[in-house]
């Protein structure tokens, strides 16, 4: 056994460490067959994996990663970097294999956003089914790949996600795609319900009897039918509408050739009936003209064209009695038998027309006047001559009768307008006369003699203007009245001289009077007066003698008053200058200008006081008064207006404030509401005025509103008291049970859950105190244990180290950063400030680059990180870790 051993090759040595250290003599170009034999078949881990760190070749790493279940993962970490890297030392057939086969999730993600082609990427993205990633990938691809990738796009409905990152052809097909889904849920319903609508039209013809109407419609509804996308309608729906179209179309037709039969029958019979219309229409013109030409000689008076005229009416009977239409021309006969008795008794008619024209002529002869004296004898005489014409024209024929009495109507039409100015002035009188007699009859009958007298004095004027004709139709009236005022009279006589003699000596009574009061004397003066001119007319030399010693007595007796009155009258003119004066100053208010602030206040407050002195301004007669306050209510209306119009702007701007704080009043977020309600006071006291009316009812209505706000607010301030009082006490009760809990706390998982707990919890204000000195109290012990487990912990670390020993457990697990040991240690001196070899300087260089990116990033790690990812990866590897390195990173 020696003696073979002695000439087997030392990496065919059956001791595992021979073979190892003969690895290292192998050489790379010459040696790859046995090298290959042992990565693939040695028993070692050991060794396989030495060699396959020294070949590096990535297909001897495919093969041991499909058959080393050992050494699988390292092998995969090779091939999926040579993957995402792109290595050209990986062989296209092992790449797409792994990809399509073996490569993890994470790996295709990266190798989808990596450099790649556009169908390799797409086909990536369609096998990681990653609906994020696709987006991302749309997102952020150019215009080719997303138009490649929008079948994707389509099958995990991103289209929204990605439309406003789509650009040219590809946002064009998104568009569509859009709109073709908004389509798809539209036009099923919309085209189901045109075809219900036009199938329901077609049934609707049916029962439809014009034959156009029907036709016309029938072809209108079948190229609306043509015209229909009913590739929106599923099959079913599609095949039982089709069905329901050929079933309505086949009835339709049979019902239009039905129809067209009876239309073209109906032509036809409206063809006959017009031409029988034509037919009857001719006979009737005929007829007409024919008529027309008989009365044109009846009227002309010409007996010679009588000939002519038999002649053309035997032509028209001739006619109308051949004609097929016998009982529709019977009308027509009639009328021309009545033409023939007419154009047979045409020399008595000119005859009788004759003597027509002499009695009008006599009439048109009476000639209009003037004068007052003729009128009666003209109006008789005109009267006459009418009724002898008016006799004569009886007799004439009914043809000639309305042309005679056009004729006679416009000769006494010319009479009478000619003297109508006297008739409307006679009837005016005679009117006027009448009315009067009714008054003098009212007033005699309400015992008011004297003023009848007076009316009656008028009547007597216009009854002597009247002609006899006239006077005799109030003759009997006016007889009559003048006969019961002659009576009236003589009693009148009788009766008034003892009332003037006791009149007098009244008057003598009041004049002896001392206690002078002006007013009643004046009303004395007046009363006095009118009973003296109730006493009647004075006619008699002694009742003259008594009217003048009444006219003086009555002077001296009203004397007194005049002083009076004369004061009265100036303090009037006084009055009149004030009240002037105030009508001046309201017209200046209506140009007042409101332009500054506060000028509305300043009018209103003008208006007011004028207004104010006008209602105390003192009194006048009724007429100067009324003339000086209408010119003051001109003015008043104007400015009032002007203030209503703004009262009323300022009473809807204050409406609209009450209703914004009744809105306020439902508002849930009472805090929103009162502040609301604040901005509205404000804008309240901004506003004028808003009238007498309007003001006090709108400003109730606001502060039961803002009231109830407010008091809701109180309500619940004092409901959140109470719930705080209750809270803090709940709150307080559980801070002390932590504090409890943090005292007895031993471990750090123990302190780290109270913290969490603690940090929860949201607390009152006032408690934030406790809650923060339990929190730095929780720190505080953390702080402690981890200064004493962390040293503990590296005292540990650097004792395995320095004696070779295996690494602790707490040390140990994966690395996730996905870097090489190198790299890892790179980083480790750069966290310590410990100097790298020179070599790696320029590797160190980069490392601190990486380390900055992750740090902006918010993807930085601590140092136990990166220690457990180097061991991680120092035994992946399969690399002894540098001691000395790692020893001053743990000193530092």
């Amino acid at each position: 056994m020696i003696f073979k051993h002695l000439f087997t090759p030392k990496w065919k040595h059956p001791k595992a460490q021979v073979r190892l250290a003969a690895v290292d003599k192998l050489d790379t170009t010459k040696d790859v067959e046995a090298l290959t034999t042992l990565a693939l078949e040695d028993d070692s881990i050991q060794i396989r994996k030495k060699v396959l760190n020294k070949i590096d070749d990535l297909g001897l790493w495919w093969k041991v990663y499909k058959q080393d279940q050992e050494l699988k993962d390292i092998a995969e970490q090779h091939i999926s970097q040579a993957v995402l890297s792109g290595s050209n030392m990986l062989s296209n057939d092992i790449r797409e294999e792994y990809i399509d086969r073996y490569a993890p999730q994470k790996t295709l993600e990266k190798l989808a956003f990596s450099d790649i082609a556009q169908p390799q990427r797409v086909k990536l993205l369609k096998r990681i089914a990653n609906a994020r990633l696709i987006e991302k990938a749309f997102k952020e691809g150019e215009e080719a790949l997303q138009v490649a990738l929008l079948e994707l796009v389509y099958q995990y409905d991103l289209t929204k996600a990605v439309l406003k990152s789509a650009k040219g052809d590809a946002k064009g097909q998104l568009d569509s795609h859009l709109e073709q889904a908004r389509l798809a849920k539209v036009m099923p319903k919309q085209v189901a319900e045109q075809v219900k609508l036009i199938l329901a039209k077609f049934n609707a013809l049916r029962e439809k009897l014009d034959y156009q109407v029907v036709n016309t419609q029938f072809n209108e509804l079948g190229q609306q039918w043509q015209s229909l996308e009913l590739k929106w309608l599923d099959e079913e729906t599609l095949n039982v509408q089709s069905s329901k179209y050929q079933v309505l179309t086949e009835k339709l037709t049979a019902h239009i050739e039905k129809l067209k039969a009876q239309f073209d029958a109906d032509l036809a019979a409206k063809k006959a009936q017009e031409e029988k219309q034509q037919a009857l229409a001719d006979y009737t013109k005929k007829v007409d003209a024919f008529e027309a030409v008989l009365n044109e000689a009846v009227s002309k008076l010409d007996v010679e064209s009588q000939a002519a005229l038999q002649s053309q009416f035997e032509q028209l009977q001739s006619m109308l009695s051949e004609s097929e239409y016998k009982t529709e021309v019977t009308s027509l006969l009639q009328r021309l038998t009545k033409l023939e008795t007419l154009l047979n008794t045409l020399p008595e008619m000119i005859a009788a027309t004759k003597e027509f024209q002499v009695t009008l002529e006599q009439l048109k002869q009476i000639e209009a006047s003037d004068d007052l004296a003729q009128l009666d004898a003209l109006l008789a005489t005109q009267k006459s001559a009418y009724q002898a014409c008016n006799a004569v024209l009886k007799s004439l024929p009914s043809e000639l009768k309305q042309n005679a009495k056009s004729e006679l109507a416009e000769a006494s039409k010319v009479f009478l307008d000619a003297m109508k100015p006297l008739v409307d002035q006679q009837q005016k009188l005679l009117k006027e006369a009448r009315k009067k007699a009714r008054d003098v009859q009212r007033l005699i009958e309400q015992g008011r003699f004297n003023i009848a007298f007076g009316v009656f004095n008028g009547l007597s004027e216009n009854y002597e203007l009247l002609t006899e004709s006239h006077k005799e139709q109030v003759s009997k009236q006016y007889e009559s009245l003048q006969a019961q005022l002659a009576e009236f009279k003589d009693w009148q006589k009788y009766a008034s001289a003892p009332k003037r003699t006791e009149l007098l000596a009244h008057l003598e009574e009041k004049l002896a009077e001392t206690d002078i009061d002006p007013k009643v004397r004046a009303a004395d003066v007046k009363m006095l007066r009118i009973r003296w001119n109730e006493l009647g007319r004075i006619e008699s030399e002694e009742e003259k003698q008594q009217a003048q010693v009444f006219d003086e007595k009555i002077e001296l007796l009203f004397a007194p008053c005049r002083a009076y009155f004369a004061e009265q009258e100036e303090a009037r003119k006084q009055v009149i200058v004030e009240r002037e004066k105030l009508i001046n100053q309201m017209k200046e208010l209506e140009q007042f200008s409101v332009e500054e602030e506060g000028g509305w206040r300043k009018l209103e407050s003008q208006f007011n006081r004028i207004n104010k002195l006008w209602r105390g301004a003192g009194s006048l007669d009724s007429q100067t008064y009324q003339a000086l306050n209408g010119q003051y209510r001109d003015a008043y209306a104007q400015v009032n207006g002007r203030l209503k119009a703004h009262h009323q702007n300022n009473a809807e701007q204050k409406q609209a404030l009450v209703d914004e704080a009744l809105a306020q009043v439902e508002n849930e977020n009472v805090a929103e509401a009162c502040e609301v309600l604040k901005t509205l006071q404000k804008q309240w006291q901004g506003i004028g005025f808003a009238g007498s009316k309007s003001e006090h009812v709108l400003w109730q209505s606001f502060r039961k509103h803002n009231d109830a706000v407010f008091a809701k607010r109180e309500e619940m301030a004092a409901q959140q008291k109470r719930e705080n009082a209750a809270l803090e006490t709940q709150q307080r009760q559980e801070l002390a049970n932590f504090d409890n809990l943090v005292i007895e706390a031993k471990t750090q998982s123990e302190l780290t859950q109270l913290q969490e707990q603690i940090s929860g919890l949201d607390v009152l204000g006032g408690l934030n105190k406790i809650k923060k000195s339990l929190l730095e109290q929780v720190d505080v012990k953390l702080n402690e244990l981890f200064s004493t487990l962390n040293r503990e912990k590296f005292s540990e670390l650097v004792s395995a180290v320095e004696n070779n020993q295996e690494i602790p457990a707490c040390w140990q697990g994966k690395n996730v950063s996905g870097i090489s040991a190198a790299q890892l240690l790179l980083r480790l001196e750069i966290l310590t400030n410990i100097e790298s070899p020179a070599d790696d300087q320029q590797a160190r260089m980069a490392e601190q680059v990486a380390l900055l990116d992750e740090k902006l990033q918010g993807e930085s790690h601590k140092l136990d990180f990166y220690l457990v990812s180097y061991f991680a990866q120092a035994k992946i590897e399969g690399i002894e870790f540098d001691s000395s390195r790692i020893l001053s990173v743990l000193n530092a």
